[in-house]
């Protein structure tokens, strides 16, 4: 087997996985908060004198719709470089295209690393505010998850911009020998 047939191999799988990814994430936040189980499981941040032993139906519709804002924006990303890999299967390895695919996953992943805390603030408010004054909150934190997501974004921007300033068409480096 050649190379670029475990690359088709490789890109397919992946291709495949975003797509499943695309399916299941909005299904999983969907489930957790349709599950008051679930729902106090992802709360835990809130401490146990803020968590409510119920939460009403609107509610919970505002949490979904606060937690699906960074899974709405990892989505999209996740449509790019979804294509990205449809390129590589596809025997298109070197054209600009792919830089471009991969900023803006990355911008995606960006962008929904930076939502995640400003979302959790949101839902804090929306799970506490029927509760008794004094006992409602709003909670903002930053995880390690979160800061790993940045990392990892900025990591990705970083290597779409060296692939477009190196690509042998655009950039300064075009013509200087430094090529993909």
């Amino acid at each position: 087997m050649t190379s670029t047939h475990k690359i088709q191999r490789m890109s397919a799988l992946m291709s495949t996985i975003c797509s499943l990814s695309l399916i299941f994430l909005p299904l999983l936040i969907i489930w957790v908060w349709v599950d008051f189980d679930r729902i106090n499981g992802t709360l835990e941040y809130l401490g146990n004198e803020f968590r409510p032993d119920t939460i009403a139906l609107p509610n919970r519709i505002l949490g979904l719709i606060f937690s699906m804002i960074p899974i709405a924006l990892l989505m999209r990303g996740l449509l790019h470089l979804r294509a990205l890999f449809e390129l590589f299967r596809k025997e298109q390895f070197f054209n600009q295209a792919k830089t471009k695919l991969l900023h803006r996953f990355a911008i995606m992943l960006l962008f929904s690393a930076l939502a995640a805390p400003v979302a959790r603030t949101l839902v804090s408010v929306a799970v506490t505010f029927n509760n008794v004054p004094g006992q409602r909150a709003v909670v903002a934190n930053i995880d390690s998850h979160d800061l790993s997501s940045l990392f990892v974004a900025m990591v990705f921007l970083t290597v779409a911009w060296v692939m477009r300033e190196t690509h042998p068409t655009g950039g300064e480096n075009a013509g200087s020998g430094v090529q993909s």
